[in-house]
């Protein structure tokens, strides 16, 4: 637990007394509190020591977990008078930083490149700027005004199947967060935000072999987890079952074990529902490790820990499971004092599948490879495609192979009737039927099922909004990550976005606040500097594994993992459970927004809000054809929650203000 926070005053008027106090009540869960007064300001830490260059002179507030050998006590002011504030590239670490340089009068914050820690800020040229780890501290200031930012709604409650960028907009007007990556330059005449992340692949240049790429993940994955845990007492770690959270659970126990430490405690959440049962792959975990284990349930009452969520994290709830599904381990790890918790998060995107070599092979017309990678990918048995084919599991392997041949070219045709000249197209056709023996009549029916299926998606609903809020808050652009990661792939040829998206960076935000209201630091060693960069310097081939996929922790951690876990394929599937949730969350709060008064009417409009309700409640539609109505429905309630609290907190505020 750590956290930060401080108050600059351009324009030299004293500090509220009043506001200082509040910030350090409001952030008083996340440690002891470290002052240090500067000039016409004051700078706080929470957990640990404030960096002070007197001869600089020169003062730095982190809330940062350093994972390198760092020997000096000062890295940030170190590193900053060294190489400016470039140097926020410098360490393997997950920070936020307010670093003050006096004799320039500039202020710079600087966060790390996949938004571990968040830091947030309010700032008002050549008056203040005020910046902490949790927006409830800015909310509490005299000079900031509580009011909801409507524009960050659209974003919120419109669904996407794509990765979006992570935005400095936050759900409060004049409110901000730091964006990932990147740092602000602050006077007091005008803010500028820059880019710092770079990635350095040519290290990496002398691995030739599979075995060398694999070998380095281990060594890097091992590192990872003993930094993080190497001056904690008590450990946790999420065990889904899954080939992320079991990765990380086995070698924490490794690591234990080896230096002869406590056991770590594993966390499952048990959702009783079949579709969405690991329980042989967590055994399969507990019977090779010593680890003390909890099955968690879900907390039963799903709108408590909603309305619990508004208040950690300072805006509405993000996941399209609600956080009864997290709180549940956050409130066990609580019981037995769990300092850390580690989790898989977000290892497919670090460790990817390389599902991506189809297209490489696809693209360099390397036909005969292609068809021996499509065999190796549709072999195993229980890789289920039901994307390709509702009944999957049922096709003869010879239609598993032409239904899937047919759904990889079909999409890719569609690509390049667009890129291509006609003749050039149809060339490449020719070539294609011929080599695969795709029948004439078969592409046919293909692009028919696709006309009918792109018919039919005309009618899905993308989000509620009614035509009058998508006219009093038109679509603007947004200061974000996107800059940040074009550039990052075009220097690289790597997808960077997958890995720096809004979905990632606001769990992580989300997660960091629960952890430190309940007293642990959640950690993520799948973000960690060593094994992000060996993740995207790993060849297409090499972690494509003959058709396997993610093949660096199969054959980096063969040795660690139970075989179970390390021929796995399958997933879980919790959109069953999200239905429930969204069910329950609905039933349990129709009474709370159904009024006509209340506000979130003047954002959605009612009769798609019905339609999407009647969606989630159909039994006659398939669960797995749920997940967006199940999104959609549990985003608008979230929103309606947080407004409702919003509101009666300005009542609450305004009666307060007419009694004194």
């Amino acid at each position: 637990m750590s956290g930060i926070a401080g108050i600059i005053r351009f324009d030299k008027q004293a500090i509220e007394l009043a506001d200082t106090a509040n910030v350090i009540n409001l952030l008083g869960h996340r440690g002891k509190v470290t002052s240090q007064l500067i000039e016409h300001g004051v700078l706080l830490n929470f957990g640990n020591s404030i960096e002070v260059n007197p001869t600089a002179p020169i003062y730095a507030t982190a809330d940062s977990d350093l994972f390198s050998s760092i020997t000096t006590s000062h890295p940030f002011t170190t590193n900053y008078i060294t190489s400016g504030p470039a140097g926020f590239n410098e360490p393997n670490a997950d920070f936020a930083v307010a670093l003050w340089d006096a004799q320039k009068q500039t202020l710079f914050c600087g966060r790390d490149a996949l938004g571990v820690k968040p830091l947030y800020y309010v700032y008002q040229p050549s008056r203040f700027m005020a910046f902490a780890s949790e927006i409830k501290a800015l909310l509490a200031l005299r000079d900031v005004v509580i009011k909801p930012n409507e524009h960050k709604f659209r974003e919120y409650l419109t669904w996407i199947a794509d990765y979006v960028p992570y935005s400095e907009e936050t759900f409060y007007e004049t409110i901000y967060s730091v964006l990932p990556g990147h740092y602000l330059e602050v006077t007091a005449q005008r803010k500028q935000t820059h880019a710092y992340w770079t990635i350095n692949l040519s290290k990496y240049k002398d691995l030739n072999r599979p075995e060398d790429y694999s070998t380095l993940f281990k060594d890097y994955f091992k590192a990872a987890i003993d930094s993080r845990i190497e001056d904690k007492s008590r450990i946790g770690s999420h065990l889904s079952g899954g080939l992320d959270s079991s990765s990380v659970s086995c070698m924490a126990q490794a690591i234990l074990t080896q230096q002869h430490r406590a056991p770590l405690h594993t966390f499952n959440i048990d959702t009783e529902l079949p579709s969405a049962d690991e329980s042989e792959y967590v055994q399969a975990v507990i019977d090779q490790y010593p680890v003390q284990h909890h099955t968690v349930h879900p907390v039963a009452d799903v709108l408590e820990s909603v309305l619990k969520i508004n208040t950690i994290f300072d805006r509405p709830e993000h996941f399209i499971i609600p956080s009864s599904f997290h709180l549940s381990v956050s409130l066990e790890a609580q019981q037995v004092s769990c300092d850390i918790l580690l989790t898989g998060h977000d290892g497919d995107s670090i460790i990817t599948t390389c599902f991506d070599l189809l297209d490489e092979l696809f693209d360099a017309q390397d036909w005969e490879n292609l068809l021996l990678a499509c065999e190796q990918f549709i072999a195993p048995s229980d890789r289920n495609l039901r994307y390709v084919s509702d009944d999957w599991i049922t096709l003869t392997d010879q239609a598993k192979f032409e239904k899937f041949i047919l759904y990889f070219i079909g999409t890719r045709l569609k690509k390049q009737a667009k890129a291509q000249s006609l003749s050039t197209f149809f060339n490449t056709l020719r070539t294609q039927k011929k080599f695969f023996g795709i029948s004439s009549t078969a592409i046919l029916a293909y692009c028919f099922k696709r006309i009918k299926d792109k018919v039919a998606h005309r009618s899905l609903i993308n989000n509620a909004l009614s035509s009058d809020f998508k006219q009093r808050v038109p679509l603007r652009s947004q200061l974000s990550t996107k800059e940040l990661t074009t550039t990052l792939e075009a220097e690289l040829n790597q997808p960077i976005r997958q890995i720096l998206n809004t979905t990632n960076v606001i769990c992580n935000e989300q997660l960091n606040h629960i952890g430190a209201y309940y007293g642990h630091l959640y950690s993520f060693p799948f973000f960690d500097k060593n094994v992000m960069e060996i993740g995207l310097a790993t060849p297409l081939g090499v972690g494509f594994d003959n058709g396997r996929g993610r093949g660096l922790i199969r054959n980096g951690l063969k040795d660690v993992l139970p075989p179970a876990i390390v021929s796995r394929l399958s997933k879980a599937n919790f959109v069953e459970y999200g239905n429930l949730s969204a069910k329950q969350l609905y039933q349990s709060t129709y009474d709370q927004f159904s009024s006509p008064s209340h506000p979130i009417w003047e954002v959605i409009d009612r009769g798609t809000f019905t339609k999407i309700v009647d969606f989630v409640f159909n039994p006659k539609m398939p669960v797995v054809k749920k997940t967006r109505y199940n999104w959609l429905l549990s985003r608008i309630i979230y929103l309606s929650l947080w407004l409702g609290s919003l509101q009666n907190a300005q009542i609450n505020l305004a009666k307060a203000g007419s009694a004194k």
